[in-house]
């Protein structure tokens, strides 16, 4: 069986026992990140870990990408992916997609200097696609994708977002 058949008859199978019972789709993640000494960060989830830092120019030892490479790769990844979810699902052959980003940044809200905002300016997301399918249909089906995108919509919309904070010697 190819890839993309393989795709569409998983995301049914997983349709079908969703619409059987609702209750077995809802699902909590749950990962955490820790930084010791310096800047370098290690988030672990479900048994994969990856480690974040940031350049040395401000302070970090680059070990590892800066968070937002994460997150560029994040919605850039499941942009992608989603997109040939939809298709496959509607049977819509898909050579490739590309998703790229660019973000304007003010590097200065991050180190929380006033009158500085620490979030971009502006992003751009641009999909190309390779598909013998008319471009009426890919456009249609990727409006489609997008709107159960859930990174997309993180960036898009405002999200509910709640914090707890524990001080103490012993928290770990």
């Amino acid at each position: 069986m190819d890839r993309n058949t393989h795709a569409r008859q998983a995301q049914l199978r997983a349709q079908a026992i969703y619409l059987e019972r609702p209750e077995s789709a809802q699902t909590v993640h749950r990962g955490s990140a820790m930084v010791r000494d310096g800047l370098t960060c290690t988030y672990e989830q479900d048994g994969h870990r990856v480690v974040l830092d940031m350049p040395h120019a401000i302070g970090g030892s680059d070990d590892g990408p800066p968070p937002g490479f994460y997150a560029r790769a994040g919605i850039c990844g499941c942009l992608a992916i989603g997109i040939k979810m939809t298709a496959a699902r509607e049977k819509l052959h898909l050579d490739t997609v590309t998703v790229r980003i660019e973000q304007d940044w003010d590097n200065r809200g991050v180190l929380g200097m006033e009158g500085a905002n620490p979030v971009a300016s502006d992003t751009r997301i641009c999909i190309d696609i390779a598909s013998p399918a008319s471009e009426d249909a890919i456009s249609d089906m990727v409006a489609r994708a997008l709107n159960s995108d859930p990174w997309f919509l993180a960036y898009r919309d405002a999200q509910p977002v709640h914090t707890a904070v524990s001080v103490g010697a012993d928290v770990v």
